[in-house]
């Protein structure tokens, strides 16, 4: 059996190419799943810490009393579906898991993490932090008005003021988008 001059590089050629072939197949969907969870990680991250600063804000304003103000600047990543952060706010319910009423209002982010534009449903998709302040079921309640929160991803400068209005007592929540 002659060989041909340069026959065995040709298949060495081929079975490299094979290999890469399969490795490549391999590969990709692994490393799209990995990106996919760490770009949901880091939209967590973000919506978690904003909520914290929303959080902080409240309780600040809440324990100064009436006449206080505070200003605070959190991002909000893309995906962010609605903000909650009033009395009526105590606990959910999803899909997959309960959180129970605790007399405690809470803030929360609904996040869109499957990218259809609407909340997932889920507890994996929704921050929840607790504040100081008591939530509707306590006499001590005080009212603060959630509808101004913006929910844009980027930059946002939000203002929370505690006043009387009528003889009850508000947290008045004005948000601007910055960038």
């Amino acid at each position: 059996m002659v060989k041909v001059r340069g026959q065995l590089s040709v298949e060495f050629i081929v079975v490299i190419s094979g290999l890469l072939i399969i490795l490549a197949t391999i590969t990709m969907p692994m490393y799209n799943q990995a990106r996919a969870d760490a770009e949901k990680v880091s939209k967590l991250a973000d919506a978690r810490e904003a909520a914290g600063t929303i959080a902080n804000a409240l309780n600040t304003v809440y324990a100064a009393g009436v006449g206080s103000k505070q200003t605070v600047e959190y991002w909000l990543p893309k995906g962010v579906v609605k903000i909650y952060a009033n009395v009526n706010v105590d606990g959910i319910d999803t899909t997959d898991n309960d959180v129970a009423p605790d007399n405690r209002m809470d803030v929360q982010i609904w996040l869109d993490l499957d990218g259809n534009g609407e909340w997932d449903n889920k507890r994996e998709a929704i921050i929840l932090l607790e504040t100081l302040l008591p939530s509707e079921n306590n006499e001590n309640r005080v009212i603060v008005g959630d509808e101004k929160f913006s929910v844009g991803s980027g930059l946002h400068r939000t203002t929370f003021t505690y006043e009387y209005r009528g003889g009850l007592r508000y947290i008045v929540i004005s948000d601007i988008e910055v960038a």
